[in-house]
């Protein structure tokens, strides 16, 4: 590889990934690294909005029951100053249709875990964040 080729490299992407559920998330987190995928990892929704500010991640993939503050939460006060990283909100919750009814109107995609598998999460994140490079 030349010095040209460094210099040409496309940047890799990073994804933050928001899930309080360990196994979970670092099953995702490693499908995402197979795609060479860069992942910040973090369980804590009091944590979420420093993550983003500090690292502005290409995509974040936000869990809706966090300990701290919701997904809902998180969402909201993302979309006051961000109106275009994509964002995939999961959740196990029934009855969610007012979640996503609110989820899509910020301009979110939304995932009820019980009905999506997590390789088509990894594949619905990977469509956003190509989508909006």
């Amino acid at each position: 590889m030349g010095l040209l080729d460094f210099f040409h490299k496309p940047a890799k992407k990073l994804i933050l990934l928001v899930e309080d559920d360990v196994p979970l998330r670092r099953f995702m987190a490693d499908r995402l690294r197979e795609n060479q995928i860069d992942v910040i990892e973090t369980g804590d929704g009091n944590a979420v909005l420093k993550i983003i500010e500090t690292h502005q991640p290409d995509g974040v993939v936000l869990d809706i029951m966090l300990p701290g503050r919701s997904g809902m939460q998180i969402l909201a006060e993302l979309r006051e100053t961000d109106k275009k990283t994509p964002v995939v909100m999961l959740t196990t919750l029934s009855g969610e249709g007012g979640l996503r009814l609110e989820a899509v109107k910020q301009n979110a995609v939304f995932l009820n875990k019980a009905d999506t598998s997590p390789d088509k999460v990894i594949e619905t994140v990977l469509r956003h964040v190509s989508e909006n490079s």
